[in-house]
């Protein structure tokens, strides 16, 4: 009779953090860093998953670099409006025409789910107002409307600390 042993894979090692929600039960919400770029027109909400790529040589294995995985990204339209420390973004806000104000997708490589559903109810709080090269605090919490996609009906929601980039 064989065993199985469940050993930790240095060339994969668990994340850092994980998103809460009902999410997370269909998909891995596991990542390392979180990041805000900022663009004239809009923000990004980052949560980023870092992987080690290892090279194999006459030497022996080393190092390559690495790659990132995005395995929960929130788009918003800031809509002319600013991000002030404090501010609460809606983001399940419309326009009249009907274009939600906030996005939510994902890049996990082998992955092939890319997008989520409409938000049903949604919030992002800054506790700061984004500086590019500083931080932010904040949290968010998203419930998707109901349909047939995997996250249909269900929630992902947590804080965070982020790096601020453009």
């Amino acid at each position: 009779m064989a065993l199985a042993c469940c050993v930790p894979d240095p060339d994969h090692p668990p994340a850092a953090h994980y998103l809460a929600g009902s999410v997370g039960q269909v998909m891995d919400l596991g990542y390392d860093e979180v990041r805000v770029q900022l663009a004239q027109e809009d923000l990004a909400l980052l949560f980023v998953r870092v992987h080690q790529l290892t090279v194999v040589g006459d030497a022996g294995p080393g190092q390559a670099g690495t790659s990132e995985d995005y395995p929960f990204k929130v788009g918003l339209q800031l809509w002319g409006r600013s991000l002030d420390g404090g501010t609460d973004a809606d983001l399940a806000e419309t326009t009249d025409a009907g274009v939600q104000r906030a996005t939510f997708n994902r890049d996990v490589l082998n992955d092939p789910r890319k997008t989520f559903p409409r938000c049903r109810i949604g919030g992002l709080h800054l506790g700061s107002t984004p500086v590019p090269g500083g931080t932010v605090s904040g949290d968010f919490h998203v419930t998707f409307e109901n349909g047939i996609e995997t996250a249909s009906g269900r929630t992902v929601f947590g804080n965070f600390t982020a790096k601020v980039v453009q």
